[in-house]
């Protein structure tokens, strides 16, 4: 499994998603849809901040996607839900699909920001754990998943960041909350502006 960690608030994952869609012609849904609704798909960040998303998904971003030239057989799977939940929900799989999931401020550690993450299987680790055949895996373009990821990486680490707490990196609109007064939640603890673990 690839996976980047990062702080950001929804405005820096809104310029990640934009950035995505520049890398390369690519497909987003929302990672789970509402109950009772089918799964909503998104064309640019602006989509994702004009639908209700973030509300519904308790003040945070959760997608998944794939670009075009990586994958063509993602697909969305319908599961029931107990009937006092609702009747069911729906979420996107596909063993070449990356997943992006903003960190929202953490009840137990002072309201302080948690971590972001970019993920998704690499070639070895699908063929050792991911729920799918082979000729699934074999249908990746994984040489091409890895190129594009490697970019967006790269521009959330030399461009997008700002600042680090522990080698990971603190992008613009985080980094503006944390001077703000802002806090960021970071094993052992949680870290202000002023903590020297923070690296600018």
């Amino acid at each position: 499994m690839a996976q980047l960690d990062f702080y950001a608030n929804s405005s820096d994952i809104i310029h990640v998603i934009d950035y995505m869609f520049e890398l390369s012609p690519m497909r987003l849904f929302e990672a789970y849809s509402r109950v009772d609704h089918e799964i909503r798909e998104f064309k640019s960040g602006k989509d994702v901040l004009e639908s209700s998303h973030i509300e519904d998904n308790h003040g945070g971003i959760f997608v998944r996607g794939w670009w075009d030239s990586v994958t063509s057989s993602p697909y969305v799977k319908r599961f029931d839900l107990n009937p006092t939940v609702g009747r069911f929900r729906e979420s996107l799989e596909g063993v070449g699909t990356f997943q992006l999931l903003q960190g929202r401020p953490h009840d137990l550690a002072d309201n302080a920001l948690n971590l972001s993450c970019f993920t998704h299987w690499n070639e070895k680790g699908a063929f050792q754990r991911a729920n799918c055949s082979d000729s699934e895996i074999s249908e990746v373009n994984w040489a091409e998943l890895k190129c594009l990821s490697g970019k967006l990486h790269r521009q959330i680490i030399n461009t997008f960041s700002k600042a680090k707490l522990f080698k990971r990196p603190i992008l613009e609109g985080a980094y503006s909350d944390l001077k703000n007064g802002g806090k960021l939640f970071g094993q052992p603890g949680v870290y202000l502006i002023g903590s020297e673990e923070i690296e600018s």
